[in-house]
């Protein structure tokens, strides 16, 4: 039997329109659970895992993976490696999110295509100005923040969602998640605003139940996407 590949980044936009806004967990390095909740999550239903571990060793990256990959393909989600090229690789990962510590986007991009493999690359930023280099270097998507005020970045204050509107207008269909101090209570605000979907560490891996966690973040999102498509005031129809 042949390994089963990544997705090629160009389904990407036709996951987004399948599922609509994508729920993504980002996992916390240093809780006890991270793999068992982890676990919960998928079976939970979220779309993407992103697998985050800054201060973790690649072995011990890859070993998480590998764990995590075969339960995310059973259940339809897409595994994405943060920062490590070469564990998203050794580990068949669907994509790996690149950021300000890591490799350069357009060498990871050249990297994949000398190998000849189809990774996602992600690009996190914070401003337009980052965004506008990350989209030339060739990123099939955009997580962008800090939104909101995040515990897992003390001290810096939110972005607001009038970045996502700023990247929205300027990139109708690139597929946009935002990130930082999201929950249950505003992920409706920020798909309003534009983005794709979110990706949160607290508002799960801090939760009390994991699946209630998920689905009061899934009615949020829905009622995002709804008022979205809702058409503004004084707006005439057509």
């Amino acid at each position: 039997m042949t390994e089963e590949r990544a997705p090629a980044a160009s389904d990407w936009p036709a996951l987004v329109a399948e599922r609509g806004p994508l729920l993504c967990l980002v996992t916390d390095e240093q809780h006890p659970a991270l793999l068992d909740i982890a676990r919960q999550a998928l079976e939970a239903g979220i779309d993407l895992l992103q697998l985050r571990g800054p201060n973790l060793s690649a072995a011990r990256l890859y070993e998480l993976a590998t764990i995590l990959r075969p339960l995310a393909r059973q259940l339809g989600a897409r595994l994405i490696i943060n920062d490590r090229l070469d564990v998203a690789l050794a580990a068949g990962a669907d994509g790996v999110q690149l950021g300000r510590r890591s490799l350069p986007l357009a060498v990871a991009r050249a990297l994949l295509q000398r190998c000849g493999q189809s990774l996602l690359l992600g690009a996190s930023v914070h401003s337009l100005a980052e965004a506008e280099e990350a989209v030339a270097a060739g990123a099939d998507y955009l997580l962008a923040g800090t939104i909101f005020p995040s515990p897992s970045h003390p001290g810096q204050t939110g972005a607001g969602v009038e970045l996502l509107e700023q990247l929205r207008a300027r990139w109708p269909r690139l597929p946009l998640l935002a990130i930082g101090g999201l929950s249950a209570a505003n992920a409706a605000q920020v798909i309003a605003a534009g983005a794709d979907g979110i990706a949160v560490i607290s508002a799960i891996y801090g939760a009390a139940s994991v699946a209630q966690a998920v689905e009061a973040l899934r009615q949020a999102l829905a009622a995002g996407a709804q008022a979205r498509r809702r058409p503004s005031h004084g707006s005439q129809a057509i």
